[in-house]
């Protein structure tokens, strides 16, 4: 009996090996190989499971359930009874089947694989360079091994594969001198997963000494020279930028050309150094340059081709083009909607469909004309959840579906299924689509400097930036004297703002810059504007903000009456994923755990409205608040700039102004962009170092923006955080308490009570000399501590006060902390003011 089960679990222990040997056009994507047809022909439509075997021809073809059935079809005439013996003895397995006539062998005698743990080491003596070749993890898979030229022999190469290797009749398992089968991994590739940059050379050991001189890129190469570039496995560059350094000879530029086109539709640049001024036949070991960066740049070309050069999905909130990636049909038969399913994942992806994981949805982005100043038009952006009928909308566009038609015996088109769609919606932490962090109108800087132009979703941010054809940029060189004027253009929009200090003036800077960068950083402050009257400008100045890196007024959102209200409004503005969030009108305490959040962390993880489920996602707003007598309390106030106003005057809206900074953008937009854009530039192409006190949570913002300010001669925004924080009421609370404790009872751990006795300590009264009661000896004492734990009757409810103690032991105000000092009879904790010596 053919044990059919073992061989096919045998072949798959080797699948990826045998079916890229088998159909050698085919490439690997994701965790299918797809070619064009049974007859190895460059195309998509034939797609195999390498994990479980499936396959499957969606151009109307045959299709099967394992490997036996794909042996079958490719090499026994669909006769699975010789293709088991057959394959079960190319394998190895043969148990329990019965002798037949000996028939050829269709595979080749060499069947390269990778060594299996426990793998004895080969025998490497004798050469003078040996390059391992690892996975993704650094595990040694293959090795190319080479010998230098000398006076008498020319250099020799040689490549060194753990693989099954039949001669003589008798197949042995180890190491042998031959190549890994194709896609082959590339030499470098575990630097690849630590880089966005990747350069790309000519042979192992300009790889090496590439690496050397540029440390933070991944520098790799590919096996078997000029000849071989279609052979090796590019995948692993997927959106990084790219620069292909060739060998100074015609083989070179052929072999660079080649691999600019295979990168083209999956690294996110491609760019070629110049090589002009090289001798033929130097590479990386032979340059010898003092500044090895500065030679790379005036070297490296322009932008050749990549995702990020063009319009990534079509223009947000229009229909992509149909079918422009000229896909073949997918045939919808019953039993099969996981492979159908797939299949129109992979369509979509073909077709860079403008549709982009967030949190555990599948979104896009979408765009309408909005009223900006001045009865101008701007475009809006946000993020559009997508579900079934509008996925079922993207898979229409991006290909054809057919289904057969038995009554005319012919494929149909057909409408793609609705339950596609749902099983593509299901399949969250799968999907294969790139994550968005968020849309933008305006261009931006990426974390390294360069400048997000192109429309379309940008790899490196995780943003898509949804071009506004109204807004023309032009950047000058980023120079300290071009910052300085991109300055000055700036504060002269502030220049009659009541600021009470040049901090102030700091801040609104900040929140300005920030609005435009903020794609670059992480995460960012929260930008505070407060005024003792209404009307003093702080809504006006988060509209300059959002006019410069939107091109429209912001919208406002209230606060609420309450913290949870705050929050719930809070979650959707973050989940529709705007750059700008404006609370209005917060005249009394801002804090709250989401808010703290949000401003703090870069991933998110926010309860959907109306749902007991939950959802991360990754949160690029800029946030900001406005209010009169706002305060920051708590943990907010080491997250929060505030600027303060003061007009002076009974009603300061009535004031009159000499300019309208609205219209003054409105009417030069771009200018103010290239402004903001060319005061980072500049500071981060100047590599001067500034001394400035840390800030925790925030340093890839106080890095950029708050040190830009800081080198251009203005005050640290951040000086602002001090006077946020004396205002806090939580700190002017402790304070209180801590003053009044240590007055009525002392201070040092022997002065410690149980939260009852400090209590008792409160209500004791005084009394004159004839014994009658006067009053209340510590009454600040007693009416603090009611309106920390008081009860509606005036009692001071214990358990609530002895969580407060606890909540706050150990915070240092003013050279006081409460300590925890011992326990009472009973266990119960007591507690004690003590002083810190520094």
């Amino acid at each position: 009996m053919i044990p059919f089960d073992a061989i096919n679990d045998a072949a798959l222990a080797q699948w990826p090996v045998l079916v890229a040997r088998w159909l050698p056009a085919g490439r690997r994507r994701g965790d299918e190989w797809v070619v064009g047809g049974l007859d190895n022909a460059p195309g998509r439509s034939l797609s195999i499971n390498l994990r479980t075997g499936r396959w499957a021809d969606f151009a109307g073809g045959p299709r099967g359930g394992d490997p036996i059935s794909l042996y079958a079809a490719l090499h026994a005439r669909d006769d699975r009874v010789r293709a088991a013996r057959d394959l079960g003895r190319m394998l190895g397995v043969t148990g329990g089947m019965e002798a037949a006539e000996p028939v050829s062998d269709p595979l080749p005698d060499w069947v390269p694989g990778v060594p299996p743990a426990g793998a004895p080491m080969p025998d490497l003596r004798g050469w003078d360079h040996v390059y391992a070749y690892r996975d993704v993890s650094g595990r040694v898979v293959r090795y190319v091994l080479r010998r230098d030229a000398t006076a008498q022999e020319r250099k020799r190469i040689m490549p060194l594969t753990w693989g099954m290797l039949r001669e003589g009749g008798e197949a042995r398992a180890g190491w042998h001198p031959r190549h890994a089968g194709a896609p082959r991994s590339l030499y470098g590739l575990e630097r690849v997963v630590r880089a966005r940059t990747v350069l790309v050379c000519e042979g192992e050991k300009a790889a090496d000494a590439a690496q050397c001189l540029f440390p933070r890129m991944a520098c790799v190469t590919w096996t078997a020279g000029t000849g071989n570039v279609d052979k090796a496995d590019w995948g692993p560059l997927a959106g990084r930028h790219v620069i292909i350094w060739p060998d100074h000879d015609a083989p070179g530029e052929k072999a660079a050309a080649e691999i600019a086109a295979l990168l083209a539709p999956i690294a996110a640049t491609v760019r070629v150094i110049d090589v002009s001024d090289m001798e033929p036949g130097e590479d990386a070991a032979d340059l010898c340059v003092v500044e090895p960066r500065n030679w790379l740049r005036e070297r490296v070309g322009p932008v050749l081709c990549g995702t990020s050069v063009k319009r990534a999905g079509g223009e947000a909130g229009r229909p992509m083009e149909r079918r422009v990636a000229a896909l073949e049909p997918i045939a919808v038969r019953g039993g099969e909607i996981d492979l159908v399913a797939s299949a129109g994942e992979r369509a979509l992806m073909a077709a860079n469909a403008p549709i982009y994981q967030r949190g555990t949805s599948l979104a896009r982005p979408g765009r309408r004309e909005v009223a900006a100043a001045d009865g101008r038009l701007t475009q809006a952006a946000c993020l559009v959840e997508v579900g079934v009928h509008a996925l079922t909308d993207l898979l229409c566009q991006a290909v054809e579906w057919r289904r057969f038609d038995r009554r005319s015996q012919a494929w149909k088109a057909i409408d793609p299924p609705a339950a596609a769609a749902q099983v593509i919606l299901s399949r969250a932490g799968t999907w294969p689509f790139p994550v968005i962090a968020g849309v933008i109108t305006t261009p931006t800087l990426r974390p390294d400097g360069s400048v997000l132009m192109a429309p379309g979703y940008d790899p490196a941010t995780r943003l898509y930036h949804v071009d506004d054809p109204t807004l023309e940029l032009c950047l000058p060189e980023p120079t300290r004297e071009a910052a300085m004027r991109a300055l000055a253009r700036l504060e002269a929009l502030l220049a009659e703002f009541p600021f009470v200090a040049e901090a102030d003036r700091s801040v609104a800077l900040a929140g300005i810059l920030t609005a435009v960068v903020r794609g670059m950083m992480p995460v960012s402050p929260l930008f505070a504007f407060r005024a003792n009257a209404p009307g003093s400008g702080k809504s006006f100045l988060v509209d300059l903000a959002s006019v410069i890196a939107t091109g429209r007024v912001c919208p406002v959102t209230s606060a609420g009456e309450d913290v949870a209200e705050m929050e719930k409004r809070l979650t959707g503005l973050l989940l529709a994923g705007y750059p700008i969030l404006s609370l209005d009108n917060v005249n009394e305490e801002l804090g709250g755990d989401l808010l703290c959040q949000a401003t703090e962390r870069p991933i998110v993880r926010l309860r959907e409205l109306g749902t007991s489920s939950s959802v991360e996602i990754e949160n690029r707003a800029v946030i900001f608040a406005t209010g009169n007598a706002l305060r920051v309390r708590g943990d907010m106030t080491r997250r929060t700039l505030v600027a303060t106003l003061d007009a002076g005057i009974e009603q300061p809206e009535l004031r009159r102004f000499a300019r309208d900074p609205v219209a003054d953008i409105m009417a030069d937009r771009g200018g103010y962009v290239a402004a903001c854009l060319t005061i980072l530039r500049a500071w981060m192409g100047s590599g001067a170092a500034l001394d400035l006190p840390p800030l925790a949570s925030f340093e890839g913002w106080s890095r950029t923006v708050r040190a830009a300010l800081v080198w251009l001669g203005r005050a640290d925004p951040c000086l602002s955080m001090q006077a946020a924080r004396e205002d806090d009421p939580e700190r002017g609370e402790l304070r209180e308490i801590l003053g009044l404790l240590a007055q009525a009872a002392g201070t040092g751990r022997h002065c410690g009570r149980t939260v009852r006795e400090i209590e008792e300590l409160s209500a004791l009264e005084s009394t004159d000399a004839a014994g009658y009661r006067t009053g209340l000896r510590h009454p600040e004492l007693r009416d603090a501590l009611v309106r920390i734990a008081g009860t509606p009757a005036g009692r001071i409810n214990s358990r609530r006060l002895a969580r407060w103690f606890l909540a706050r032991r150990g915070r240092v105000i003013e050279g006081l902390r409460i300590a925890e000092c011992g326990m009472a009879h009973g266990g119960v904790k007591k507690w004690a003011v003590e002083r810190v010596v520094s």
